[in-house]
């Protein structure tokens, strides 16, 4: 971990937490994708720039979530380079308190604000307008957030944040925070076909057997279909059906996880809903969600 490795060509990986990737041109000016989660990854990354003796050019956030623009502030700010994210995602780093608002469905109280939900404001322009180098380019990754894109370098390189999570994690938890269920499915698929390709997750290794990996994300997201199937042969709230799957996974029993374990239990729902697998009644004002 904080390690800067060359990946290919002039692709490089600054191994953090959030995995950050630099492009670097034969200028020497180099483009930096995602930030970190805050400050202090700034300042690594920086750092490691230095170092090289490269200059940063620009700033590419794939999506808004704080591990990925937490870091987006202080960079653009101490080297004088834009930022840049599709339309729908700029906007939550523009106005941080959107997202947790978004997860919770309201504006929550500062026990959901930590370090995960915690974005410093920053201005940041439309992708549209970065003019990319010759042979880069962008495409996008709908499902865990907003408009999440992903990023080919010419190198060859993908890569592709938050669209597949690695197996270790997803095998102590099969539920992550996803935004759209059904456009997750549709890029998981989508992605199998960079397999054989040198290809970065965020927080994974990087690989080359990215079908392998999106597969077990998709066998991921059908266990927990599966397992609120089975809770809802009888009527559940979120709420009920929330502390079941907290009970199950044995996850913390904590404000924050119970909130992003309530959101994953929604979106799976509505997925599950639009499938016509679940439906809804309402009991004495309680709204309850059943297998069809």
């Amino acid at each position: 971990m904080f390690e800067l490795v060359n990946l290919a060509g002039n692709t490089y990986c600054y191994t953090m937490p959030t995995n950050v990737v630099f492009y670097v041109t034969e200028d020497k000016d180099a483009y930096v994708i995602d930030t970190g989660i805050n400050e202090k990854s700034a300042k690594r990354i920086i750092s490691a720039a230095e170092e090289q003796g490269w200059n940063i050019k620009a700033v590419i956030l794939t999506h808004a979530h704080t591990d990925h623009a937490g870091g987006c502030k202080y960079l653009v700010e101490n080297t004088g380079v834009n930022a840049y994210a599709t339309e729908a995602e700029r906007i939550f780093v523009e106005k941080p308190d959107l997202e947790p608002a978004i997860v919770y469905g309201a504006f929550p109280c500062r026990d959901f604000r930590g370090k995960f939900m915690n974005t410093p404001a920053c201005k940041v322009a439309d992708i549209k307008e970065l003019a990319l180098p010759k042979g880069m380019e962008i495409f996008h990754l709908p499902g865990h957030f907003a408009d999440m894109i992903g990023v080919k370098t010419p190198d060859d390189v993908y890569f592709v944040a938050d669209a597949v999570i690695s197996d270790k994690t997803l095998d102590a938890c099969p539920m992550s925070y996803i935004f759209d269920v059904e456009a997750q499915y549709n890029t998981l698929e989508d992605i199998k076909r960079f397999d054989g390709k040198l290809c970065v997750p965020s927080h994974a290794e990087p690989t080359r057997e990215l079908a392998s990996l999106a597969q077990f994300n998709i066998d991921s997201l059908n266990k927990v279909n599966s397992v609120l199937l089975d809770l809802l042969s009888s009527p559940a709230s979120v709420e009920e059906l929330t502390a079941k799957l907290m009970h199950i996974w044995s996850l913390p029993e904590t404000y924050m996880q119970f909130v992003m374990t309530s959101a994953g239990v929604r979106g799976h729902l509505t997925y599950l809903r639009h499938k016509g697998l679940v439906s809804y009644d309402f009991d004495n004002n309680r709204m309850l969600w059943t297998k069809v």
